[in-house]
């Protein structure tokens, strides 16, 4: 074993494999599917200068480097064979408001429940994410599909003006839009590739006000394609700023995480929950804000099971719902696939004589087409979303409406309309291989219909749940 660096003293924290640090520390991981790659060290960092450490002695042994900031993506990419997974989990841990500025600065391991609390406190507010647990780090670099992001697009576009980032050679240096400009736009949206660490990161802020939410609850039956025109119809009739829709399908048997059956009755309905969000000052204010779902069409009455009024939503139990969706338990396995559709496929069509008239997601308009078979975005992703392999599965489509990204600006530059994607969950090993051959049945079909994926579900793995074709490999970096 060569000798560490000079520059790295008793206070780095390096943790050798075949030590109970070790093993403890890799089962940090938000998947608990088992660890099958393991680096040659840990290092825990707590300041730039370790991070610099740590990228030395990459390079002293002649390894690749991790960085985990959360451990949320269930593909477990900071997990290098024999490489140096940087454990940033202790780095800049707090969020600072700058009242001058009006900015908050926090670390790459903040979790989004931490930045909701501390944002708070203070009478601000930014748009970290929807799930508590996730770091803001991971976030941050995957572009960052943050609240109300239909109304001013991504976080990292629209929101953080600056990063402090730990390049290579063990340089600090603070990338912006005025400096280091190229290492600002190499680190917005690139995710997993981005070729620095990361150590802190600055964001505007706007005053805070109140989340007020409506939901509701359908059982799927035959309707799928009508309750998604549905939400689509009203998503798009709402104003942009300050509103956002997410739809999910699940089991009701996916509350049940102390169930040792994982598979869904054949009794079972699939329900479809659309949730629709508003940030005001007021009750009034987002109840017009809302009120183009005030009326469920005809079509799917019969499969509305229960409707909520606009109110007041608790970000408490908003998060802990979230937690509800996403359990962190011992054996609790995870795998993540997802596209973002491809804005110019049409998403419903319907036959006359012998025309196809086809609705267009964008521009919202409708184009006619002689003997024409136009391939269906719903078509396409309903075995994605409908088809879930076990109980604690849930697909989600998150309507994001960022369909001109500038690509001059930041890596982010794939249009963002719809985030469609399936959470499956299991815990009996034996299940890992049914799981990820349905998924990846599914999504097959699915990568029909899309422009390309979100960066923070990629997975160079082949024979993951979330894994890829070669075809959107290609979309995703073209």
């Amino acid at each position: 074993m060569s000798k560490p660096p000079p520059d790295m003293t008793d206070e780095d924290i390096v943790l050798q494999k075949d030590t109970t640090q070790y093993s403890e520390n890799l089962r940090l991981f938000f998947n608990k599917e088992e660890v099958t790659r393991f680096p040659s060290e840990i290092h825990v960092v707590k300041s730039s200068q370790q991070v610099a450490n740590a990228l030395k002695r990459a390079q002293q042994l002649g390894v690749s480097v991790g960085v985990r900031s959360g451990g949320h993506l269930p593909s477990k990419p900071s997990l290098i064979q024999d490489g140096i997974l940087i454990d940033v989990s202790k780095l800049n841990r707090q969020v600072v408001y700058e009242e001058k500025t009006q900015q908050v600065a926090f670390g790459p391991a903040v979790r989004v429940y931490e930045a909701w609390e501390a944002t708070t406190a203070v009478g601000r507010f930014f748009p970290y994410g929807h799930a508590p647990d996730v770091a803001l780090g991971g976030f941050c670099l995957a572009g960052g599909q943050g609240f109300f992001m239909r109304g001013w697009g991504a976080t990292i576009t629209n929101w953080v003006v600056k990063m402090e980032v730990v390049v290579p050679d063990g340089r600090v240096l603070i990338a912006s839009k005025d400096e280091n400009n190229d290492l600002f736009w190499a680190a917005r949206g690139s995710g997993q590739a981005f070729f620095g660490v990361v150590t802190r990161i600055w964001s505007r802020t706007i005053p805070a006000q109140k989340l007020y939410g409506r939901s509701f609850v359908f059982n799927v039956r035959e309707k799928f394609e009508d309750l998604m025109s549905f939400a689509f119809d009203r998503n798009e009739a709402m104003p942009k700023l300050f509103t956002e829709c997410a739809v999910c399908t699940m089991h009701s048997e996916l509350f049940l995480q102390n169930s040792t059956d994982e598979h869904v009755p054949e009794s079972s309905p699939l329900l479809l929950l659309v949730n629709v969000s508003a940030y005001a000052e007021t009750l009034a204010e987002a109840t017009d804000m809302l009120c183009a779902w005030d009326v469920v069409p005809e079509i799917i009455e019969n499969c509305l099971i229960k409707a909520e009024l606009v109110k007041e939503t608790d970000w408490k139990e908003f998060f802990q719902l979230q937690h509800r969706l996403n359990p962190q338990t011992p054996d609790q396995k995870w795998g993540i696939h997802s596209i973002l559709n491809d804005p110019e496929v049409p998403r419903s069509k319907v036959r006359i004589g012998n025309l196809t008239t086809a609705y267009w997601v964008h521009p919202f308009k409708r184009r006619t087409y002689a003997n024409v078979e136009i391939f269906q975005l719903l078509k396409a992703v309903k075995p994605a979303l409908c088809n879930l392999p076990t109980r604690s599965s849930y697909g989600c489509v998150y309507m994001a409406d960022t369909l001109n990204p500038d690509e001059n600006d930041s890596v982010f530059s794939l249009p963002q309309q719809y985030y469609i994607s399936t959470f499956s969950g299991w815990k009996a090993p034996e299940l890992s291989s049914k799981v990820k051959e349905q998924m990846e049945e599914a999504y097959q079909k699915a990568e029909t219909v899309a422009c390309g994926m979100y960066i923070a579900d990629f997975n160079a793995s082949s024979s993951s749940t979330h894994s890829p074709t070669v075809g959107a490999i290609f979309q995703v970096f073209e």
